[in-house]
């Protein structure tokens, strides 16, 4: 096997670990009947429609949950009341994607409860299971050097990635700064022109009328061998388009994980603190 061979024998290891992780992480969540124990965390994605009156007409799960629990979430999601969204100044009907995480929670009766731990309104989901992956910079292959690109994205009515921004580039070897300044553009170029060809399910519409909206992605580069995965933090540069309070808010949280999707300009709110509740 020739030299050009290992190489790409090993990129292909890279990206077929990256798919994975993004089909386990943006698709279906883990089913309870997977495994003897019950899983750590599972995955609801629920599609609302909400009325003017900021009432949950409908509620569709659209994950592979099990029955009883697809049924559940869809009662606890359809008592959720929202602040009424408004367009020219009235109240009007709209739908968002809700990803609702939960956890095993002991129940006072026979069986299982899962608690609500976080919900994210605006979630949107991919249009392909796989995203094409950015190839592995030939220079920063030949120096051993992996990455992690925090990418925010801009998504347009129809969910084609608009506006593509590097938030932070964090390499796996500090360097000086003007070398570490040259490899964090080598990594940003091929980041930024795959995630330009990516593909989302629009996350949110209002009266009828689907939004444009933000989220924020990570892109890792992994050396084949490198089990470390250290990065040390590049600078953060906030996407010029978001509010500088959302910009702030986003930097602040840590890098998403390989394959999440975090959405970062929902225009729904819920009245109250739903996190904590148990179904």
């Amino acid at each position: 096997m020739t030299h050009r061979d290992l190489i790409a024998l090993a990129l292909a290891a890279c990206l077929c670990t990256a798919h994975a992780m993004a089909a386990t992480r943006g698709g279906a969540p883990v089913k309870a009947s997977d495994a003897t124990d019950p899983p750590r965390e599972l995955l609801a994605s629920v599609d609302v429609h909400i009325g003017p009156d900021g009432r949950v007409i409908d509620a569709r799960v659209d994950s592979a949950l099990e029955r009883d629990a697809s049924v559940a979430v869809q009662k606890q999601v359809s008592t959720w009341l929202f602040v009424p969204v408004q367009a020219d100044g009235h109240p009007v009907d709209a739908r968002t994607r809700v990803l609702i995480t939960l956890r095993p929670q002991a129940a006072s009766f026979p069986g299982i409860g899962w608690k609500i731990v976080d919900v994210s309104l605006g979630q949107p989901a991919l249009a392909r299971r796989a995203l094409l992956m950015p190839d592995y910079p030939w220079p920063a292959w030949k120096a051993h050097l992996g990455a992690q690109v925090v990418l925010v994205l801009k998504l347009n009515a129809k969910g084609r990635v608009a506006t593509a921004h590097a938030e932070q580039i964090n390499l796996t070897s500090p360097g000086d700064d003007k070398l570490a300044a040259q490899w964090r553009d080598i990594f940003r170029v091929p980041s930024i022109r795959a995630a330009k060809s990516w593909k989302f399910m629009p996350a949110e519409s209002i009266d009828d009328q689907p939004v444009e909206t933000s989220v924020r992605m990570s892109v890792t580069f992994v050396y084949y061998g490198d089990r470390a995965h250290r990065y040390y933090p590049g600078p953060v540069i906030p996407a010029p388009w978001l509010a500088p309070a959302t910009a702030l808010s986003a930097s602040q949280r840590q890098a998403p994980g390989e394959g999440e999707v975090v959405p970062l300009e929902s225009r729904f709110q819920l009245r109250e603190d739903v996190v904590g509740r148990v179904i």
